[in-house]
């Protein structure tokens, strides 16, 4: 008896030191193990790898959409390195919200109350269009009635609710208070200020010199540049554009020519590809009709732009007269005849072959001697262009004065970031920290 005991505590120990498939594992007793203990509070197994999952897919997608636009992106997608991302997420995360409940910042006055309620409310109703735009589309419901069932819709399936909304602006609110306490310190010296510039300077002459339209096409969309290369000019523009009937019948002969030289290129490739001593009567006359069908097509698209050409005439004639007249304020005829509503105030930076403007817009605007000429009408595919040069654009780096608040701004947030990095980080080396990663096996 004593033999067939020990025999069978035996294979019992051996089925358990192996993951014997005889054993079965309780998945809500599994999904419940903890992962992290900080201080008493804790993440179990299930919410864990919930974070985990949903991460991979989130680094998943934008890896996918990076790529889609053409760049390259380097957000990781295995399970380890993901896992040790939540990891310490979670735990800088817990030892943030018990910071600040330790110091009374989760205690919020009426005031921040007020703020949290209201920013919970919108993002609910945000919350609740999405649900109705996704669950209920092509519901004749009106909005209250659709708002109900949305929110039948997730108390029946477990999702975010309006007190999931508050809590969490609640929670923002008290991180907020905790993050300015702990960079209330920071400042930016002039130094600093000094040594940012320069190294933006140095970066945009770098990126310039690679490709000189990049200054270009940072100024006409907006952004602040720190350096400006050799070459650029301002210039202005009064569009005249091509009546909207006139600008679609263009469109659709472009089209029909592009389909003709399709039809050509194929054409003559079949010809060519025909085999030595074979008849080839059929295919010179197939290449001969698509020809003479490019030629037509050429011709409707020309007669086509003539046409638009005559319609806006007058306008374009009257505007060139006024622009040119002694004394001209170019500025008021832009705000009165102007029909391009996206040009800026100081007008459009160009250099020699500025090739995010077409062609014949570039080459007149390069083409003005003197701040201040105007050149004749310019066609384009838009219409026709009156220009003038508006201002010489200096080479060199910009004044510190020019983008001192900017600036000061951005090295202040880079600095209060890495502050509170490091506040963090001290927190969690005083903090009771116990991981349990081997459980996620």
């Amino acid at each position: 008896m004593q033999k067939k005991s020990l025999l069978a505590l035996l294979v019992a120990v051996m089925m358990l030191m192996s993951g014997c498939a005889l054993v079965t594992v309780d998945e809500e007793a599994d999904n419940a193990q903890i992962i992290i203990d900080v201080n008493g509070t804790t993440v179990n197994k299930g919410t864990f790898n919930a974070v985990v999952e949903n991460t991979i897919a989130e680094y998943e997608y934008m890896n996918q959409m990076y790529s889609y636009l053409g760049m390259q992106a380097s957000f990781p997608t295995d399970t380890a390195t993901v896992q040790q991302e939540v990891l310490n997420s979670n735990i800088q995360s817990i030892v943030a919200t018990l910071k600040a409940q330790e110091l009374g910042m989760d205690q919020l006055t009426e005031e921040e109350l007020a703020t949290a309620e209201a920013t919970a409310e919108e993002s609910y109703h945000d919350y609740l269009h999405q649900i109705t735009d996704t669950y209920f589309a092509g519901s004749e419901l009106d909005e209250e009635a659709l708002h109900a069932e949305a929110e039948k819709y997730i108390a029946e399936n477990g999702l975010a609710n309006k007190e999931y909304f508050l809590d969490s602006a609640k929670q923002n609110l008290a991180m907020e208070k905790l993050y300015n306490e702990a960079v209330k310190d920071v400042a930016v010296t002039e130094e600093e200020l000094v040594a940012a510039l320069e190294e933006k300077v140095a970066a945009e002459k770098a990126e310039y010199e690679s490709y000189l339209d990049y200054y270009g096409s940072a100024v006409n969309g907006g952004t602040k540049t720190y350096y400006t290369p050799a070459g650029y000019r301002y210039v202005k523009h009064i569009l005249v554009k091509f009546a909207e009937e006139d600008a679609a019948a263009i469109t659709e002969k472009e089209t029909a020519l592009t389909e003709a030289n399709t039809a050509l290129t194929a054409a003559q490739q079949a010809l060519t590809a025909a085999a030595e001593g074979a008849d080839t009567t059929e295919l010179k006359a197939a290449a001969d009709a698509a020809q003479v069908t490019v030629d037509e097509a050429t011709a409707a698209l020309e007669a086509a732009k003539e046409t638009a050409r005559q319609n806006i005439k007058a306008k374009v004639d009257e505007v060139y007269a006024l622009a040119t007249a002694e004394g001209a304020d170019f500025d008021a005829l832009v705000a009165q005849y102007n029909e391009d509503t996206g040009m800026p105030a100081i007008g459009y930076a160009i250099c020699e072959g500025y090739a995010y403007f077409v062609e014949s817009f570039t080459a007149a605007g390069m083409a003005l001697e003197n701040v201040g000429d105007v050149s004749e009408p310019v066609e384009s595919t838009y219409g026709y262009h009156i220009m003038q040069y508006s201002a010489e654009i200096p080479e060199g780096p910009v004044a510190l004065e020019d983008v001192r608040a900017e600036l000061e701004a951005e090295v202040l947030t880079t600095k209060q970031d890495a502050a509170y990095t490091e506040a963090v980080n001290q927190w969690v080396s005083e903090a009771d920290v116990k991981t349990y990663t081997d459980r996620l096996n």
